[in-house]
Formats: structure tokens, sequence, C-alpha cells
């Protein structure tokens, strides 16, 4: 689990200004491009990213966009990607109703990391937002409660 929450720390450290966008759809590691080949074929829109030690590209595939972070060996180290509510797993969206049934889902987001799967999920209400780390197992935590203005 820290190893999870370090990947999505690291996930939001390459977003920010400390990553370096590369132009094209590719890199000048073979290693990585032969992972990111093998893994993701039919990728469309790839833009690559790069920290001292992590490459991140971010795409589409199948209508859905996809980040996916690599070490410098090729090695896929976690991935993300929007999902709609009906990819959700039938025990996250149950217990999710039962929990905030006056709101409605504005957005998910899976992650994979590690073999584990969890989901970002951003409900909405009239007067407020909640933010919620779901797991594969139905389990729910809420993160954030952000009031509307």
């Amino acid at each position: 689990m820290k190893k999870l929450i370090a990947i999505l720390t690291l996930a939001a450290v390459i977003t920010s200004s400390a990553a370096f966008a590369l132009d094209g759809s590719t890199i000048d590691n073979k290693k990585v491009m032969e992972s990111f080949n093998k893994e993701f074929v039919g990728a469309a829109d790839v833009s690559w990213y790069h920290t001292a030690d992590k490459y991140v590209a971010k795409f589409t595939m199948k209508a859905s966009k996809v980040t996916a972070h690599f070490d410098r060996e090729g090695n896929l180290l976690a991935t993300s990607r929007y999902i709609t509510d009906a990819e959700l797993p039938l025990n996250v969206i149950t217990r999710m109703m039962k929990k905030y049934p006056d709101q409605k889902i504005h957005s998910v987001v899976e992650y994979d990391a590690e073999g584990n799967t969890t989901y970002v999920i951003t409900l909405e209400s009239d007067t407020h937002w909640t933010v919620l780390k779901a797991e594969s197992n139905g389990n729910l935590t809420k993160l954030k409660k952000l009031q509307k203005a």
C-alpha cells in the first residue's frame, strides 16, 4: 500500500512542472519504447514526459485517456485511466449508492500498480464535491469533501 501511495504521488509530481515534455510519439530509451509498444498496441496521440529516472506516456486507447509510468529499464510501474461508472466493480457501485445516495458520479479514475487496482471517484451534490478512494473489494475511503462556491 505504501508503494501504491508513492506511485500515485509520483504521478502528481510527474504531471507538475518538474516533468519535461518530449516532442513526438517516441523517446530515446529503447527499453521503454519496446515495453510501451508491447503493452499498449493501438495507442494513439502519444505524448511523452520524463524526470531523471521515470518516463510517462499519455495517450488514448479505445476512446479512454490513459497514463502509463515506466522506469528507465522499461518496467511498467503504474497506469491510470478515466473510466465510466459502468466500468466500476459492482460491489463498489452498490456500497457507494448506499453510502452516498444523494450524490451523482462526476468522474472516475482507475489506478493500477503492482497488480492492485484502486479508483478515485468524484461525487457531486448540490452543495459539495466528495472525493473517494475505492478498492476493488468495495472498501470506500473519503479523501476530501469540498464545498461548492
